[in-house]
């Protein structure tokens, strides 16, 4: 909790516990993949649910689960697939237990009814409700309904949206129909004649994920710009939507008394730095999603530039000089050897990590730094 603040609201890129990174997580596939499938099966997809795990399930449900999503889970149990309303975004489909071995019972421990217990503290989510899937905060689920006379579980996949006030809003006919819509047009188009502002400490929030081109309307401004802020705002109320002008400018942060970064964590408790520029981060740049309270590098007396999860950053960049105490500090803190480990490290999407490496870039050397954030 930021002191001052009597409330806090963060939305974050997340797996398992509403966090997106994970540990063996993978995209969603199938053994006998459809023309759909294939173009997702970008990493390793996760082992078919025992037959024993579903019918585990099922008595606990006191229900059979419906036969397409029940397949799915018979070919590959959880991993996720794209969200054709939201650019960039993704479904983490919620697996099934599986207690065949450790390693799996470790994987799937936060199964269906894990989210789906989660999903009921929200007294907006349906009573019948059982959740399959959500994208990287448990404010947007997928999910199916119980049929109250009959008790059967029906397969039609319907939308809970805190953010639209949708709680039970018709999704797809089915998970395989979910997994084939098409991208669906945004009603508001950028205007290309708008140049976007320029964040001196942020290389790309749209490459980072917090930035998404959206028709949804700008919290602070109240106008439809075309783009639309999706990541981390410390604030008393909820609002934390903005266009990349009201951050920009600093109205958002003015309007709600917010910050975007923690001004505590500018210069990472090494670098102490002028007010104005602790301002321009926490209260006029993006912030990123983070397992732990995002800090910020910062080197020759300035903030560094945000790059990136070093997944995105360029490897001829990381292989260069200016890098070389980056690498080492790095391999130390993540207990990793500076060959294999190294390249492991760059080889492993985030998602199948349990720790993420930011990379910040210096303004006036070129030197860059950053941290290793554990879960």
């Amino acid at each position: 909790m930021r002191s001052g603040r009597a409330a806090c609201s963060r939305k974050k890129k997340c797996e398992d516990d509403s966090r997106r990174r994970s540990n063996g997580r993978a995209v969603f596939g199938i053994l006998q993949p459809g023309p759909s499938f294939v173009s997702m099966n970008r990493h390793t997809q996760p082992l078919p649910a025992p037959e024993s795990a579903l019918r585990a399930l099922e008595e606990k449900l006191g229900a059979a689960l419906p036969p397409i999503l029940r397949s799915r889970y018979a070919a590959s149990n959880g991993g996720s697939f794209g969200d054709p309303r939201k650019r960039d975004a993704e479904w983490q489909l919620h697996p099934v237990f599986d207690s065949s071995d450790r390693k799996q019972m470790k994987r799937t421990a936060e199964d269906v009814l894990h989210y789906t217990r989660l999903a009921l503290q929200d007294a907006r989510f349906p009573r019948d409700g059982i959740s399959i899937a959500h994208d990287y905060s448990m404010y947007r689920q997928l999910f199916v309904r119980r049929d109250p006379a009959s008790g059967n579980i029906a397969e039609d996949i319907l939308l809970f949206d805190v953010h639209t006030g949708e709680f039970a809003a018709p999704y797809a006919c089915d998970l395989q129909a979910a997994i084939d819509q098409a991208r669906v047009p945004e009603a508001v188009q950028p205007d290309p004649a708008r140049a976007l502002p320029v964040f001196r400490y942020y290389a790309d929030p749209f490459e980072a994920g917090v930035m998404r081109t959206s028709g949804e309307t700008c919290q602070c401004c109240g106008q439809a710009t075309g783009y639309i802020y999706d990541g981390s705002f410390y604030a008393i109320g909820d609002e934390s939507h903005f266009c990349p002008w009201c951050i920009a400018d600093g109205s958002a942060a003015a309007k709600f008394e917010g910050e975007f970064n923690d001004a505590a964590g500018v210069g990472m408790g090494e670098v102490e730095l002028p007010m104005r520029i602790i301002e321009e981060v926490s209260q006029r740049t993006p912030s990123f999603f983070s397992w732990q309270q995002e800090r910020w590098w910062a080197h020759c007396n300035d903030a560094g530039r945000f790059l990136g999860e070093i997944e995105h950053v360029d490897r001829a960049l990381l292989a260069s000089e200016p890098a070389a105490d980056f690498v080492r500090e790095t391999c130390g803190d993540a207990h990793l050897d500076a060959g294999e480990g190294w390249q492991w490290l760059l080889d492993t999407p985030s998602r199948e990590r349990s720790f993420a490496v930011f990379v910040f870039g210096c303004l006036h050397c070129g030197k860059l730094g950053g941290y290793v954030d554990l879960s």
